[in-house]
């Protein structure tokens, strides 16, 4: 395809109302396209894209900051709805194949051309509607349980980690906001999740209350809340009991999720 073609396209889609109110996808989209066209696609690495755009440091770590991996998420989806929306009738399309930074240029045909225009929804399709992470527990009670909150929290993760079709985030990078209070939007963008479960944990005697919450991570609503109250009976038993009767709930709420659209009936 030719270079300036694809020059031009770019050009459009930047003043387009669904990118121009994005400067720094604007600019990841720029940076990307036109080291494609000069050539170096092949070096379009998150280092390279995180100092080029984003301004890291030489020092900069991709394990340690998922700046690059959020942002490429975002603009995977804005613009698949730009070519919903005003360039449904484009020649040309962008697209960043998963897991990759480099994007590809394709000439769409006239029935893809032609496809009928949708609402614009969130930022938000199935995939990413099933990407979850669940924060380490709080022990609330005046005996330090800690080790139980985190051992329940381990047994949530297990269990919601065996659903077909969710992507949990790693133990390790829920673990990091262990004790910290940190607006739960910014969590879930770092962790480039949609949802959060998190929770609290009160024990009298042998009894346990355990307060869970499912938060909308791109708005902050909480979703659904429940309580649930037993007799410990023994530390193990307790723990798997539990995170299954939570992670059955929670499936039936995500059993809710459709492409572009909300949480329902929480």
């Amino acid at each position: 395809m030719r270079p300036e073609l694809v020059q031009r396209h770019l050009e459009k889609v930047l003043v387009s109302a669904e990118m121009c109110r994005s400067k720094k996808l604007c600019q990841f989209l720029r940076f990307t396209v036109e080291e494609v066209l000069r050539g170096h696609g092949s070096e379009l690495k998150e280092y390279a894209i995180a100092v080029g755009v984003f301004k890291r440091n030489r020092e900069f770590d991709p394990g340690a900051d998922p700046i690059v991996r959020v942002q490429a998420r975002r603009l995977r989806s804005k613009l698949g709805q730009y070519y919903l929306t005003e360039g449904r009738d484009d020649a040309i399309q962008i697209e960043y194949p998963v897991g990759g930074y480099s994007p590809i240029f394709t000439r769409r045909t006239p029935r893809a051309a032609s496809r009928p225009v949708v609402p614009a929804v969130k930022d938000r399709d199935l995939s990413s509607a099933r990407r979850i992470a669940v924060l380490p527990f709080i022990d609330m009670g005046p005996e330090d349980s800690q080790a139980f909150a985190d051992g329940l929290t381990d047994e949530l993760i297990h269990a919601l980690s065996g659903w077909p079709g969710i992507r949990m985030a790693a133990r390790a990078s829920c673990f990091q906001f262990k004790g910290k209070s940190e607006d739960v939007r910014r969590i879930g963008e770092w962790l480039g999740v949609s949802a959060l479960v998190s929770g609290s944990i009160r024990k009298e005697g042998s009894r346990l209350r355990i307060l869970v919450q499912l938060v909308d991570a791109e708005t902050g609503l909480n979703l659904w809340s429940a309580a649930y109250e037993r007799e410990v009976e023994g530390v193990l038993a307790t723990q798997e009991n539990i995170s299954r009767e939570v992670a059955g709930t929670l499936q039936l709420q995500f059993a809710e999720f459709s492409p572009g659209m909300a949480l329902r009936d929480m």
